[in-house]
């Protein structure tokens, strides 16, 4: 079930559903025990309403919203911008490639990319290029959850 999750651990004596739902950095959760509301499918039905009831009232992220949340592994401190730093074949032959990569999704879980060179361009210059092609991807998005 999505945002409820079963809790059951002997050690605290604790049995209950827990409602967690995440929204703009903040983070909403309860707890629903199952001694307090009269045994395990009562509490699940309690839970259910809170987090319908939670779910109406938080309005859902767009599309654009979800796309600028920084992950915790981002080096480039812009979300979707990669500097890539690699060694590439072809034709036998290796060489060293060295760009920025921009990214953004474009619908049924697949991304468009774009590359920015930083021997052609240098490192700053990829970068911004980088940055700005996919600040104007985002701007195309719909911004429908």
């Amino acid at each position: 079930m999505k945002h409820i999750y079963r809790v059951d651990d002997e050690k605290s004596r604790t049995h209950s559903w827990l409602v967690t739902v995440q929204r703009r950095g903040q983070i909403y959760h309860r707890h629903f025990t199952d001694g307090i509301y009269g045994g395990k499918r009562k509490a699940l039905d309690e839970a259910k309403v809170y987090r319908d009831e939670l779910l109406a009232r938080l309005r859902p992220l767009t599309r654009v919203e979800r796309c600028n949340i920084t992950k915790k592994n981002n080096r480039s401190g812009i979300s979707g911008v990669t500097r890539i730093d690699g060694m590439d074949t072809k034709r036998g032959r290796s060489y060293h490639r060295r760009y920025w990569l921009a990214q953004w999704p474009i619908g049924n879980g697949k991304a468009q990319m774009k590359k920015f060179s930083i021997k052609q361009y240098g490192e700053q210059g990829a970068f911004r290029l980088a940055v700005r092609a996919r600040q104007e991807a985002l701007k195309s998005l719909p911004s429908v959850p």
